[in-house]
């Protein structure tokens, strides 16, 4: 992902604003979504002597975005940050659920406010000391007409405040007349959480989880989302069975990866399954794998895995330190029959591990 923006000092203190934000992806620079939030966090210039762009091929693009009010300010290439290294894993779970595997365009980043602050509260202070507002409002209008779908609106609790309550609307609106399908008609029933809150602090939670599914099918009720939604409520049942069965600490990852690991404190193995993901396995069985977080871990195993399945591939999934033996998946959505495989596996690897650890 690469960060391309404008940005313009505030003459006399150390601060600045941050406007018209590009996240471009892969090889394309066709807009794949916008996102609009409270105001740029801490992302910052990518290169230590700050210089704007200067490669005409790159600027003849750049400016393919702009207006006639922007097509003379410098555009300078940042770094990232944590919120919107959250904005693209939000449009890359839409996407894939859509059926595409990588990200390949340009996200925009739109905010109801642009002064640079990590803090909202602090920037909404500043934002007021510098008298920011007609600069603000100026890049809104502008803002307003660039957006485009598909649209997530994660401006948060600023949708409340009093100062800035009058653009979240006007975003809500103009964002429902491009057939934004996911919002409340009433504005105040939705939550508008920010992608910090969505994909790492509240990522869990049942109305997080909710939130992501209605965005990336652009619905707030579908058959997609409740068979989902039904996948959430078998694997929790799933999982409460195997931990009264076996008494051991049966784990969910991101509300979607059961498992279970052996030998935490030397070659860590475990057993990892999850229901077939749209735009991942594309299917309804249930996989289910013996994996290591290390590959040299593997090694003390191998022989014995190999005897038990020797028709199972082992697959890395282009992840850098991680192995995967394929077992058979469950061509069945029975918590019944799932919970049986996955206590089936579980008590084979079990006794390796117990044995490999007493010898």
């Amino acid at each position: 992902m690469k960060v391309y923006t404008h940005y313009n000092t505030i003459a006399g203190t150390d601060y600045g604003y941050r406007w018209r934000t590009l996240l471009q992806f892969g090889t394309s620079w066709d807009i794949i979504g916008s996102v609009v939030m409270m105001n740029p966090g801490s992302a910052n210039y990518k290169h230590a002597d700050h210089h704007p762009e200067d490669d005409h091929r790159l600027l003849s693009i750049l400016h393919t975005f702009d207006n006639e009010h922007s097509l003379y300010e410098p555009w300078f290439e940042f770094g990232s940050d944590p919120t919107l290294g959250f904005v693209a894993e939000l449009f890359a779970e839409k996407y894939h659920v859509n059926g595409n595997k990588d990200l390949n365009g340009v996200i925009q980043v739109f905010n109801l406010f642009y002064l640079k602050e990590p803090d909202p509260e602090k920037g909404i202070a500043l934002n007021a000391e510098f008298n920011l507002d007609d600069i603000n409002d100026s890049i809104f209008t502008q803002d307003i007409k660039a957006l485009a779908a598909p649209v997530y609106l994660g401006f948060g609790r600023l949708a409340r405040n009093s100062t800035f309550r009058k653009k979240a609307e006007q975003f809500f609106e103009r964002a429902r007349a491009l057939g934004t399908g996911y919002l409340n008609p009433q504005f105040d029933a939705n939550s508008f959480a920010h992608p910090r809150s969505l994909m790492l602090f509240r990522k869990n939670t049942p109305q997080s989880k909710l939130l992501r599914l209605q965005f990336c099918h652009n619905a707030i009720e579908c058959e997609a989302i409740s068979k989902e939604l039904e996948k959430d409520d078998k694997i929790l049942a799933i999982q409460n069975r195997l931990i009264a069965q076996t008494g051991m600490n049966w784990w969910l990852h991101a509300g979607w990866d059961l498992g279970i690991t052996f030998n935490e404190n030397g070659n860590k193995i475990g057993i990892e399954s999850w229901f077939g993901r749209k735009g991942v396995e594309d299917d309804d069985a249930f996989h289910i794998y013996i994996t290591v977080w290390n590959k040299a871990h593997y090694e003390p195993y191998r022989e014995e895995l190999s005897r038990r399945y020797p028709d199972a591939p082992i697959k890395d999934f282009g992840l850098k330190n991680r192995l995967y033996l394929c077992l058979p998946p469950v061509m069945s959505e029975d918590t019944d029959v799932i919970t049986d495989s996955l206590r089936l596996y579980f008590n084979q690897l079990k006794e390796i591990t117990d044995r490999k650890v007493a010898s």
